[in-house]
């Protein structure tokens, strides 16, 4: 599993926006860093659209922070792009649960793709 920095939710992490913050920084980051290409179940890549994101469920450890969170974002049907090619380019619905599991004293996150 990769690890991405979101130190930017620690200033947040003993305040009631901490979630609001998660939604953020989770919103902000390029779908890339996301495990959302494992959960395809509609298209065949990822689009460039944006995703958002909804907070599920948080539990807080001594070293840390996890929260389970749902992502919604969207796929396509990758084609030949061909002039002729009849796959149609509409944005599909998609769904995934992530796992968040973020480090209190780096901020440093480990997200995990959920059945």
């Amino acid at each position: 599993m990769d690890m991405i920095d979101l130190s930017a939710i620690l200033a947040a992490w003993p305040t009631p926006e901490r979630e609001a913050t998660l939604k953020r920084v989770l919103e902000g980051l390029d779908a890339a860093c996301l495990p959302l290409q494992q959960a395809l179940a509609r298209g065949s890549q990822v689009s460039a659209e944006p995703h958002q994101v909804m907070i599920l469920k948080t539990a807080e450890s001594e070293d840390g922070w996890q929260a389970r969170v749902g992502v919604f974002f969207t796929s396509l049907v990758g084609g030949c792009q061909c002039a002729d090619d009849p796959t149609p380019l509409e944005p599909l619905p998609e769904y995934a649960q992530i796992e968040v599991t973020i480090q209190r004293d780096t901020g440093m996150a480990c997200l995990r793709l959920l059945d």
